[in-house]
Order: structure tokens, then C-alpha cells, then sequence
């Protein structure tokens, strides 16, 4: 493992910032719906408030790329983190919801900022064999980042008030700017021969520099986008705020247990990206998302059905598991599609997708949860998962290089 960092220290150092940034999210994530709650609103509005975050994040994407085209990787990383930790920062001090809501617009600005940039830099320095295994390992650095975040977000805020959490996230996002500027080099005209593959591993180019239009017309970059949707849709709708509430109002768990539960998806989480990133170089994307899916399914089924902490527990596992398969994968099926080829506004479509998933899942599942309670959001969201998935397994197709591997139809590269 250490060689394989020291043979692309650019890696490392986006790992670390990943971690850092996701620590302080973690650290939000449990107590973030029961400090909405505070200003005596229902659960549709805690859910604008999760909502706030991504509808910023999923409007800055595709800007956030043609920034870091103009200005480079490095600046616009780095003042995305600045911008997230000033938004968290407001988020602390905010007196009233709707002063709270425009700050969480400001966080998702930067957030758009920093993970669009992270992505693009990370296909700047992988190739198809190994793009897979850079994905893992950031994302799962990310969220060893986010898996020390709630237990520590849950005891803060029990014992030392939730506004303190806010302040404890500006702090990692500002330290994560300070290593950043301190040791990332700019990747906007990185070689492969830079990265970890070897020489000539480096897929030969496909053809002319893919436009947007070529993107949103190739059936394959677009139904990963939607399972992109659907996971975040999960990620962010059932976990970020139905998960919280369940705990909190059917089971009476305090936010520290509820950041323990947190945790447990987080720890899962991380096992599984190191493990899958590698298995999908070897065996291609395409056989790892219909399962992530089911998992993410079941998982929520669970919580459904939750009489105990246990129940929570078992349920955190499973969506661990899931969300370890469905992270790194599609980001990697992407990045193949895009073969270096205008991988600035590529991403950022795929990156909006990702935050469409956020912006929509918090609002109507909360919306669903006031009409019918925290049952039928739940199921309809397994339902959303199992369906995209299985079009998905049906319809896309795999890169050429695993679809020679294992005798099957690839994806079509003739945009």
C-alpha cells in the first residue's frame, strides 16, 4: 500500500483532504434534522434544510468545472473548502431557519466547488486499469473522514450544544485548504505516465473531445447518472434524515447513539470501497451496481422493520455495504466513458446527477413521511433503487477492455 501511494503522492493528498472534509460532515450528519427541528418546523422543511445543501451543490457542478478548466484544479479546490467552512461558520451563528437555509446554500457552493474538482483531478491521474482503485481509495479515505465524524458530532452536540458541531466543520474544511495549498500540485495537463499505471496502459484516444450534447444523448453516461441519482436520492433522503427521526421519535435513541448507528454505516462502508475499487478494475463496473443497489434496498426494509437498536445496527451494516459498492463504481464507469476526453464537463454532469439525488430525496421523502409516516418513504425508496438498477443491469453496457475480458457486449464508444 505504501508503494502504491509513493507512486502517485497526488493521490495521497487528495485522500487526506477527502478525509479531512468528510470528518466535519460526519460530524453534521446526526444531529443535522434534529437541530432543524429546533425552529419548531415539520418534516418537509427539515428535509429543505438537507435540500438547501445539494440544490446549491447541483447548480455550482457544471460551473465548478469550467473554473477549475479556467483557473486550474488547485484554486478552485482549495476555495471550495474556504467557501465550506465560511458557510458552516453561518450555519452556527444563524438565529432563525430561513438566515440557516441561506447558509447552507453557501456550504453546498463550496462543497460543488471542491468534490466536482476532486473527481476531475482523480481522472486526470488514473487510466482504465486503475481508475477503479484510485476511486476506492479516495472515497474511502473520504469516509474513514466521515466514519470518525458522528460518534465524536453525536457527543459534541449532546454535551456542548449543536451549534458547536457547525463550528468543529469549519475548522476540518479550513484545515483541509491549509494541506491542500501546502502540498497539491495542479493536475490540469497531468500525463498517465504520472499516475500509477504502467506505461502503456493508457487507453488510445476514442476521437474528437466529447461535447456535452454527445454525453446527454449516450444512453450508458446517462443511466449511470440516474443509479448516481438514486443513491444519493437514498444516501441523503433515507439516511441523512429518515434514518435520524425513526431513531430518535419511534425508538427514543439519543443523538450519540444515533452517531454510533452512523458510524457503523461509515466503518462498513470503508472495508467495502477498499475492496470493491480493485474488484472492479479486475472484473469490470457494470457486475457491482445491481448488487450495491439490492443491498442499499434491504438495508432500507430493515430500518422499516427496526423494534430495537440492534434492528438500527443490523440495517447500518447492510447500507454500509451497499453504499461501499455504489460509491467509487459509477464514479469509475464515468470517468471510462470519458477516456480523458472533456472530463471537466463530463463530471460535472455525473456530479450534478449525483446532487439532483440530494436535492430531491431529503424534501419528498420527508414530504412522503408527514403524509404516511416513516414506512412508506422507506419502501418507496427500495423500490426506486431495485428498479433503476435493474434497467441499468439490462440496457448499459461495460468498457471494451472488460467487455473483451468477459466476452460481452462493451459500451458503445462512437458518440
Amino acid at each position: 500500500m505504501l508503494n502504491y501511494f509513493k507512486r502517485n503522492e497526488t493521490l495521497l493528498i487528495l485522500c487526506i483532504a477527502g478525509m479531512l472534509m468528510n470528518m466535519g460532515m460526519g460530524q453534521v450528519s446526526p444531529i443535522l434534522a434534529l437541530y432543524a427541528r429546533q425552529f419548531g418546523i415539520n418534516m418537509t422543511l427539515v428535509g429543505l434544510i438537507i435540500t438547501a445543501f445539494a440544490f446549491a451543490s447541483a447548480i455550482v457542478d457544471i460551473p465548478a468545472g469550467r473554473i477549475a478548466e479556467r483557473l486550474g484544479r488547485r484554486p478552485t479546490l482549495i476555495a471550495g473548502c474556504l467557501v465550506l467552512a465560511a458557510g458552516s461558520v453561518g450555519c452556527a451563528l444563524a438565529p432563525g431557519y430561513w438566515l440557516f437555509v441561506v447558509c447552507r446554500l453557501i456550504q453546498g457552493t463550496g462543497y460543488a466547488l471542491y468534490t466536482t474538482t476532486a473527481m476531475i483531478m482523480l481522472t486526470d491521474i488514473s487510466t482504465v486499469h486503475n481508475r477503479g482503485n484510485n476511486m476506492g481509495w479516495y472515497m474511502g479515505s473520504a469516509w474513514i473522514g466521515f466514519g470518525l465524524g458522528p460518534i465524536s458530532g453525536g457527543f459534541i452536540g449532546q454535551y456542548f450544544g449543536l451549534p458547536a458541531v457547525f463550528y468543529v466543520y469549519a475548522f476540518f474544511c479550513a484545515l483541509a485548504a491549509v494541506w491542500a495549498f501546502l502540498r497539491l500540485p495542479e493536475t490540469h495537463h497531468y500525463h498517465a505516465r504520472q499516475s500509477i499505471a504502467e506505461p502503456g496502459d493508457r487507453p488510445p484516444a476514442t476521437g474528437a473531445r466529447l461535447s456535452i450534447k454527445d454525453l446527454l444523448v449516450n444512453p450508458n453516461f446517462m443511466l449511470i447518472c440516474l443509479i448516481a441519482f438514486c443513491v444519493f436520492f437514498t444516501n441523503d433522503g433515507s439516511r441523512y434524515q429518515i434514518l435520524p427521526l425513526l431513531s430518535h421519535d419511534r425508538l427514543g435513541l439519543t443523538p450519540s447513539e444515533i452517531g454510533l448507528a452512523v458510524t457503523v454505516i461509515a466503518a462498513a462502508n470503508i472495508i467495502v470501497q477498499l475492496i470493491i475499487g480493485r474488484l472492479s478494475d479486475k472484473v469490470g463496473r457494470k457486475p457491482m451496481i445491481l448488487p450495491g443497489c439490492i443491498l442499499l434496498a434491504v438495508s432500507l426494509v430493515i430500518w422499516m422493520l427496526s423494534a430495537n437498536y440492534q434492528f438500527i445496527l443490523l440495517g447500518c451494516i447492510v447500507f454500509g455495504i451497499g453504499i461501499g459498492i455504489t460509491g467509487p463504481t459509477p464514479a469509475a464507469y464515468v470517468a471510462d466513458i470519458l477516456s480523458g476526453q472533456n472530463s471537466s464537463g463530463g463530471m460535472s454532469i455525473f456530479r450534478t446527477a449525483c446532487d439532483l439525488g440530494f436535492v430531491v430525496g431529503p424534501v419528498f421523502q420527508g414530504w412522503l413521511a408527514d403524509m404516511n409516516g416513516f414506512d412508506f418513504p422507506l419502501i418507496f425508496n427500495a423500490v426506486l433503487l431495485f428498479t433503476a438498477a435493474l434497467v441499468f443491469q439490462i440496457v448499459a453496457r461495460e468498457h471494451p477492455s472488460f467487455a473483451a475480458r468477459n466476452n460481452t457486449k462493451p459500451i458503445n464508444t462512437k458518440f
